[in-house]
């Protein structure tokens, strides 16, 4: 093995398990990157994109990323996230348009109310969703 193993897991499916020869994932103070060997360790991650090169080269993969925790050790980097999505499969113009929609619920609600509800999450989601396919 030429690299490490990288698995991105979210509580619906193992989004990826791949080998990689270097992982970027946005932690709470800054970017974190990972190469083989690296010491273990387990952090929360922000909201933001996550980076793998592909140990038998190719293209740099990009996900969208939103909360969790990345957990490394040994020679693996296991990314669990609450939502994951690879670049490629952002729709940009429906994630625009779902976020006009929860802007359009979010003006309608006081603060208490939208206490109540998931969609400030849902719209930092949207945000990332579309920073990442923006970048991609």
């Amino acid at each position: 093995m030429t690299g490490f193993m990288c698995d991105i897991v979210t509580p619906e499916a193992l989004l990826v398990s791949e080998e990689a020869e270097l992982v970027v994932v946005p932690g709470v103070e800054g970017e974190m990157g990972f190469l083989k060997g690296h010491a273990s360790l387990v952090s929360v991650l922000a909201d933001g994109e996550a980076r793998v090169k592909p140990a038998e080269g190719g293209d740099v993969k990009r996900y969208a990323l939103q909360g969790g925790y990345v957990e490394v050790g040994g020679d693996k980097v296991i990314i669990l996230a609450d939502r994951a999505l690879l670049s490629s499969e952002i729709d940009a113009a429906a994630v625009r348009a779902e976020l006009a929609t929860i802007e359009e619920k979010l003006s309608s609600l006081s603060e208490n109310e939208v206490a109540k509800t998931t969609l400030a999450a849902d719209k930092a989601w949207c945000n990332v969703q579309l920073k990442v396919a923006e970048a991609a």
